[in-house]
């Protein structure tokens, strides 16, 4: 990378992701576009809160198959020592059948349309959870934070390798309307890495949302629009209006959990991630594992897999949306449960079944985003942000995609002869596997954020770069290079560095995948007074760093 502003003598980076960028404020996005506009709005005087909302902007428009302003988003803030959650996951709209697999009269929906297209979509919460956020810890003005965004959708930005990427895996997408005008060439082939990509629509959109605040989003063009694409699919969604016009963004208490000497902050629910998580690490703990390095060994990976197996057990019991569930979220992430869990682990033998709600390992990494940043003044924001599935709902509006969100719901609306605590409703939220993460230090200043992209891989990703952590890495750079050893749906994912585990893994009873692992883990860390920022280099991220 040669672009000229990374050299800027404010800032601090290193393109080719070998060392951490380092700084009094860092920023670490999973696109190199949304790292400066984020780094650009800080050194304008701008909170990590205004730079997380530019950098949300941008990655609509850079990453568009992972996250933007048609999805959703949970928000995690530190500032002065408080911590709040920012609740911004996309919704049900008030009429729904009870789930994606039947339709009103009760028949059969094909498969594939209970998995995208207009009945998967939910009102996206995004837009909301900024507005929310801004209000309470924006420095800079509102309109101010799109600049960056509008100018590149207007002017042009480069297709990225990751991005095109995703298109190689599965090049239907490329059906898609707004794919065939924005990453085709004149005769349908898919445009080259580099290529200079213009979307005017997501510009008009961005200046609409600059101008007019969150209500331009939720009243007025871009919501008739949205709904209009979701009703006008071949399997019609039943977003309306009303749906837009009703939709909050709530501030909830965020999870707390003991981790060593410091204390893990994870989200909220309907996010289940942060739970995760802390289960994942208070298992491993009981058991004896604190902490790892580069390259977790065979007992790592082992604890490892089957803490993520009973963490997702949890999920699929107790995980809801929290305004009409009763889960005592803290109960399940207390030592002693926690221990109670470890001592159903075999030490030599993976354990037959763990109920879950997942029956298929996930194929593709490419869904979600994470932003993580620290200002100079003491805010930090740990962000992620999804459109859910791959691509979402495989519909675009106004120069965005769509949320596929409804597919988060049960696919039984009952679980055990009681409705689910998942089960698809008028306007609730489902649950998500989505892990904001801060760990706090005694004084409960942060000195971590951390998050990642890839679905019900996504807790696991952040447990492994906590536990690094925990083992005395500092260098966040090369934790997020490490390899990954995970399990989320049954089945023990290992990348590649660690295959000679997988036929050990195998005896013991674990479904060893290898495979490399693209979730896109972001992570900034205190080291004394500095902060410093890493991007996993299997996507296009960048840290930044900035001088004050």
């Amino acid at each position: 990378m040669t672009d000229p502003r990374f050299a800027a003598p404010w800032l601090d980076c290193d393109t080719s992701r070998v060392r951490p960028a380092r700084g009094q404020a860092v920023v670490a996005t999973a696109n190199p576009e949304a790292s400066w506009a984020a780094a650009l709005i800080l050194h304008q005087g701008g909170s990590a809160v205004d730079a997380a909302i530019a950098a949300q902007a941008v990655l609509t428009a850079c990453e568009a198959n992972a996250s933007g302003l048609g999805g959703g988003a949970i928000m995690l803030v530190a500032q002065g020592g408080q911590v709040s959650a920012i609740d911004g996951i996309a919704a049900a709209p008030a009429r729904v059948t009870d789930r994606l697999g039947r339709d009103f009269d009760g028949r059969v929906i094909p498969a594939d349309r209970a998995e995208w297209g207009g009945r998967t979509v939910g009102v996206p919460g995004v837009v909301r959870a900024m507005e929310l956020a801004h209000r309470r810890w924006g420095r800079l003005p509102w309109a101010q934070l799109f600049a960056p965004a509008i100018e590149l959708a207007r002017e042009g930005y480069r297709f990225s390798a990751y991005v095109r990427r995703s298109f190689l895996q599965d090049p239907h997408h490329l059906m898609e309307a707004m794919a065939r005008d924005l990453y085709r060439d004149a005769q349908g082939r898919l445009l080259p890495e580099g290529a200079m990509l213009r979307n005017p629509a997501l510009a008009q959109s961005l200046g609409e949302i600059a101008e007019g605040g969150a209500d331009a989003f939720y009243h007025g063009r871009i919501a008739a629009e949205i709904c209009r694409v979701v009703q006008d699919d071949l399997f019609p969604g039943t977003l309306t209006e009303t749906d837009f016009a009703r939709y909050r963004a709530v501030e909830r208490l965020p999870v707390r959990a003991a981790f060593g000497a410091n204390t893990l902050v994870g989200g909220c629910l309907p996010g289940f991630g942060g739970v995760a998580v802390a289960q994942i690490l208070g298992i491993a703990a009981a058991l004896g594992l604190h902490g790892m390095g580069v390259e977790p060994d065979l007992e790592a990976i082992h604890i490892l897999a089957e803490a993520g197996r009973l963490a997702f057990a949890d999920r699929a019991r107790y995980a809801g949306d929290p305004d009409h569930t009763q889960v005592d979220l803290q109960s399940l992430v207390d030592p002693a449960y926690l221990a109670r869990q470890a001592a159903r682990i075999d030490p030599g033998r993976a354990l037959r079944e763990v109920k879950s709600d997942l029956a298929q390992i996930e194929p593709l990494d490419s869904n979600t985003s994470h932003i993580a940043i620290a200002d100079a003044q003491g805010c930090v924001v740990s962000m992620t942000t999804t459109i859910n599935l791959y691509f979402g709902a495989r519909l675009s509006a106004c120069g965005f995609y769509l949320n596929n969100v409804m597919t988060n719901f049960a696919a039984n609306p009952k679980d055990g002869g009681k409705i689910s605590v998942n089960a698809m409703l008028p306007e609730r939220r489902p649950r998500t596997s989505i892990a904001p993460c801060l760990l706090l230090d005694a004084a409960c200043a942060p000195i971590v954020a951390v998050g990642a992209g890839g679905g019900g891989r996504i807790p696991g990703y952040v447990a492994n770069a906590l536990l690094r952590y925990a083992g005395g890495a500092r260098d966040p750079q090369a934790i997020l290079g490490s390899p990954h050893a995970l399990n989320h749906a049954g089945f023990t994912e290992i990348e590649p560095p660690l295959d000679a585990h997988a036929k050990a893994l195998a005896q013991r009873g674990h479904l060893v995948f290898p495979r490399v692992l693209e979730g896109g883990t972001q992570m900034i860390l205190r080291k004394g007074g500095t902060w410093l920022a890493g991007a996993d280099p299997r996507r296009d991220g960048l840290g930044i760093g900035l001088a004050g």
